[in-house]
Parts: C-alpha cells; structure tokens; sequence
C-alpha cells in the first residue's frame, strides 16, 4: 500500500544540518541499512552481470556516492574478477565527500569528484554506466527528469538506479529497524522524510518515459525496494 501523496520537505543532511560526526554517522547508518534491507542487492543484482559482458576498462559514475563504500565494494569485485574497472563517486556535498575520503583511503580504482549529477563532468558517453541507491527521491519531478536524461546521454551502456518506494508499511519496517542498526537521531528523521519523498514504481516508470527512456524497465525488489534500469544496448 502507497503512501497515497508524495511529500516534499528537506531532509536534514541536504539542509547541511548537523556536525560532521552527525553525517559520519549518518552515512554509516545507511551504509547498514541499505546492505541489511536489500538496497545494495537490488542494485547489484543488474549491474554484476552487466559488469561482466562489458568491454574493458569499464568506468562507472556512482552519483550521490555518499560515504562511497558501494565504489569500494566494486573495487574489491572487480579485482577478485580480474575485471579492470574505475569507479567516479561523486556527491555534491564536501561534508559527505569528506567523510569518503575516510573509507576510500587510497583505494586504486575509486575517485572522489564533488559535483552535481545534473551537470556531470563527463562528456557523452564517457562513462559505461551511470549507477545510484538512494538518490532518486531527492530530486523533484520535473529535476528528476532531468537527472535521468542526462545521465543516459553521459553512459555508453546504460543507468541503474535504485532507491526505496513509497510505501505506508515502509515507514513501519523502517521505525522497528531503526533503532536497532541505525540507531543516530538524524537517520531516522531522514529515513522517514526519504519513504515520504519516494516514488512509487509507476511513478518512476512513468518519469522514465518522460526523460525519453523508452526501454527503462522498474524492477520490483523484497522490502520495498525498485531499481530503474535502462540499457542502450540489449
């Protein structure tokens, strides 16, 4: 069941609220809440075989990186694969870029741009795949939109994105969850504020179609999870 309207107010780390403990913090609390709820999973389960057809060297843009762990788990993939692979993990934010530089340390394959995904510093086609969890619902339709037509023009392959779907027993899952693997005050105001901000899958589906994608595809993942997946190529 829905959450029947979507709801637009800020989020407290997109307001550059708090310390930059609180967003250490509360980049690690999502970090566990995304490997423990399936958000990972969800994207990986259509990025690792694509990874695997790909021409090398493949070059991946991870918008909304975060504290960048998801480009240093590909990096460890890649080389247990033998597959020779460049991770970009861009965010806009320096605080969040600050605390990614803490966990990326030196790691071979994986650079921090601060940018912003709707002007990305890429020419078309530059990248093989534009990839994100949990950035779709900060954006506005109309941005939204945006945002998907631009990084397709930017990817020779294709994008996959992921985030969380709006949904009224989302809220209830992630209020019983919280507390237990997420525990920072500023997580679960904001994990609230991201299931009220989210899409549902024909919602996006439908953005999808109005950025030109034609062929993206809404995959349907456990615990309220979706992914957009669009590829140029079949």
């Amino acid at each position: 069941m829905s959450l029947r309207l979507r709801r637009t107010q800020p989020e407290l780390l997109d307001q550059g609220l708090g310390t930059l403990a609180d967003v250490r913090a509360n980049l690690n609390d999502m970090w566990r809440l995304n490997r423990s709820t399936g958000g990972v999973s969800a994207l990986l389960t259509h990025l690792l075989p694509r990874l695997r057809r790909a021409r090398a060297p493949i070059r991946i843009a991870d918008l909304g990186t975060g504290a960048a762990r998801l480009n240093v788990y590909l990096a460890h993939w890649a080389r247990q694969h033998g597959i020779a692979l460049e991770c970009y993990g861009l965010d806009v934010s320096a605080r969040n870029l600050c605390v990614a530089r803490e966990h990326v340390n030196g790691h071979s394959g994986v650079h921090l741009l601060q940018a912003d995904g709707m002007a990305l510093p890429f020419a078309p086609c530059a990248l093989d795949y534009c990839i994100s969890t949990l950035l779709l619902h900060h954006f506005e339709p109309d941005a939204l939109i945006a945002l998907l037509r631009h990084t397709f023009e930017r990817a020779r392959c294709g994008i996959i994105m992921s985030d969380i779907t709006r949904a009224a027993l989302s809220q209830v899952g992630f209020r019983l969850i919280q507390p237990l693997i997420a525990p920072h005050p500023m997580t679960l105001h904001d994990g609230i504020v991201s299931i009220q901000r989210a899409y549902t899958p024909d919602e996006l589906r439908d953005l999808a179609r109005q950025a030109g994608l034609g062929q993206a595809r809404v995959y349907h993942h456990p615990l309220w999870r979706m992914t957009l997946v669009a590829d140029k190529y079949p």
